[in-house]
C-alpha cells in the first residue's frame, strides 16, 4: 500500500469516528477533487435553511471536504520565538471556507490543516464562496473568536502575531494573507467598514502590506521586502481605530480606519477578493498554500 493510500485509510477511520459512516466516504476516490466534482452534492446556499443544511452536510461528510495531508518541514518553518510557539487554542478561533463562515471544528482538511505549530491554509483553482449570494471570494481563513475583538473607545488593543511562509503560489491573482477587519454593520453611519490594514501576496510573488483608502483604488501598498518562499514575522496592533503593522519587529505601516461600533477581528490564511475576479485559475495542482506558525491573538 502506498504512503498516500495509508494516510487516506487512517483519515477515513478518524472521519467515520467523528461523523459516522456515510456514502460520501465510501465513494471517496480523489484526494483534492476539482471544484465541479466537489460541488456535485452541493448547491449555493442562500437562505438560512440552505446554509444550515450545507453546514450539516459538511460536518456529516455528505459534502466530502477532505484533502491531501500536508507534511510541514517544521524544523525549517517554525523558527524564531514566534514560529516555534504553539498556536492559540482551537476554542479561541473559528474557521471560514467556501462552505461556511463560522465553523467551530476545522474538519475540512481540503482547506485547513495543522501540523505541529503550523496552520496550513489552501485555496484551490475555481474554489469560490458558496455560502450566500456573494460570487468569487475563495477563502480559507481562521479568525479570532468574539472575546478577542476590540471596539473603538473600549480602551483595549488587539494584537495579532504569527510567522508567515507562502509555501506555494498560484500566481494568477493577488491573495490576501491577513486582515484586521471591522466585522458587521457600523450603526453609527450605516457602513460596512471591512478591513483597514491587510497583508497580501501579489500575483508576481511580492508580499505587501495594504492600507485601505476610502477610494479603494487608492489603497497604499507597502513592500515588506519578502517574497513567496521566504519566512517572516508579522505583528499587528489595532485598537479599533488606530493600527500599526510590524515585519520582524520593524514598523512598516500605521494609520487609522473608522469602524465606529463594529468589533475589529483578526483573520488570517488565504483569501481572494470577491466578484468575478475572485477565483484562482489553473488546475488542482496550482493551489495557493500558506503556512502560518505560532498564530496568536491577544486583547488587553
Amino acid at each position: 500500500m502506498s504512503k498516500q493510500s495509508t494516510k487516506l485509510t487512517s483519515f477515513g477511520v478518524i472521519a467515520i469516528a467523528m461523523f459516522g459512516a456515510t456514502a460520501a466516504y465510501a465513494n471517496f476516490s480523489q484526494w483534492d477533487p476539482n471544484w465541479s466534482t466537489l460541488t456535485n452534492n452541493a448547491s449555493r446556499a442562500v437562505t438560512s435553511a440552505e446554509k444550515n443544511q450545507m453546514i450539516s452536510d459538511v460536518i456529516s461528510g455528505v459534502i466530502d471536504t477532505r484533502g491531501t495531508q500536508i507534511n510541514v518541514d517544521n524544523s525549517v518553518i517554525e523558527t524564531t520565538s514566534t514560529g516555534s510557539r504553539s498556536v492559540m487554542l482551537n476554542n479561541d478561533m473559528k474557521w471560514h471556507n467556501p462552505f461556511g463562515t463560522t465553523y467551530s471544528n476545522p474538519a475540512s482538511t481540503r482547506w485547513y490543516q495543522k501540523d505541529g505549530n503550523t496552520q496550513v491554509f489552501r485555496v484551490f483553482p475555481n474554489d469560490q464562496n458558496y455560502f450566500g449570494s456573494r460570487m468569487g471570494a475563495a477563502r480559507s481563513e481562521a479568525f479570532a473568536d468574539n472575546h478577542l475583538t476590540t471596539v473603538e473607545n473600549d480602551g483595549k488593543t488587539m494584537t495579532f502575531s504569527a510567522r508567515f511562509h507562502v509555501a506555494q503560489h498560484n500566481g494568477d491573482k493577488d491573495v490576501m494573507l491577513f486582515q484586521s477587519k471591522g466585522r458587521g454593520l457600523n450603526t453609527q453611519d450605516g457602513t460596512y467598514p471591512a478591513w483597514g490594514i491587510s497583508m497580501w501576496v501579489e500575483k508576481d510573488g511580492d508580499i505587501i502590506l495594504v492600507k485601505r483608502n476610502v477610494i479603494f483604488s487608492q489603497n497604499e501598498k507597502i513592500d515588506t521586502g519578502y517574497d513567496v518562499g521566504e519566512s517572516f514575522n508579522l505583528r499587528v496592533t489595532d485598537d479599533g481605530f488606530s493600527y500599526k503593522a510590524f515585519i520582524n519587529n520593524v514598523e512598516l505601516a500605521s494609520g487609522t480606519w473608522e469602524r465606529g461600533d463594529t468589533p475589529t477581528v483578526a483573520r488570517w490564511g488565504a483569501y481572494v477578493q470577491g466578484g468575478n475576479q475572485g477565483v484562482l485559475g489553473g488546475s488542482v495542482n496550482d493551489a495557493e498554500v500558506v503556512y502560518v506558525s505560532g498564530a496568536r491573538v491577544q486583547v488587553n
